[in-house]
């Protein structure tokens, strides 16, 4: 009897394979080895170049390093974004590193609120998708690989309980 029982759980297991999907997290650490600073005089490409180069999928994380009480990080609108207005913010992080969760699909608007950091290009603009992390690839697979998927998602599960019925039984 105990032999059905842990057939129909690896029966089960089996089974639930195909339907397993991990997606984890991808952390984009802002200005890259940087850091979150102002930027060099005259390059304003720093993290226009950052958010072009990245995509960001809805529950990854930006983490900001910087040195504590020098910068800081500021979530804006983005009417206060594109005027640098850093006195009307959403959300305020004041301790490096700050590590932030992009919890919903759209754009976010982030600067430093110290004096005139962000008229010297200390803002970052991203738009956040909704999908699999960062990790996942940007392009689709080949077709063939793509057609070759139900056949190995059927093939596994088949042989691992042809497997446990010929040691079980």
């Amino acid at each position: 009897m105990a032999n059905v029982e842990i057939l129909v759980l690896l029966v089960a297991a089996a089974l639930l394979m195909p339907l397993r999907h991990t997606t984890e997290a991808a952390e984009h650490v802002v200005g890259g080895s940087a850091g979150w600073i102002i930027p060099s005089q005259g390059d304003t490409s720093l993290y226009t170049s950052f958010a072009a180069n990245n995509t960001f999928r809805l529950n990854d994380i930006l983490v900001f390093n910087f040195a504590t009480g020098f910068h800081n990080v500021v979530t804006l609108s983005k009417k206060h974004y594109d005027s640098c207005n850093v006195s009307e913010v959403m959300q305020s992080f004041d301790t490096a590193p700050a590590r932030i969760i992009l919890n919903r699909t759209g754009e976010f608007y982030f600067a430093c609120a110290f004096s005139s950091h962000c008229s010297l290009g200390q803002k970052l603009s991203i738009h956040v998708t909704a999908g699999s992390s960062s990790l996942a690839p940007l392009s689709p697979p080949p077709p063939a690989s793509r057609a070759a998927m139900p056949l190995v998602a059927v093939t596994i599960p088949v042989l691992f309980i042809a497997v446990a019925t010929n040691v079980l039984f």
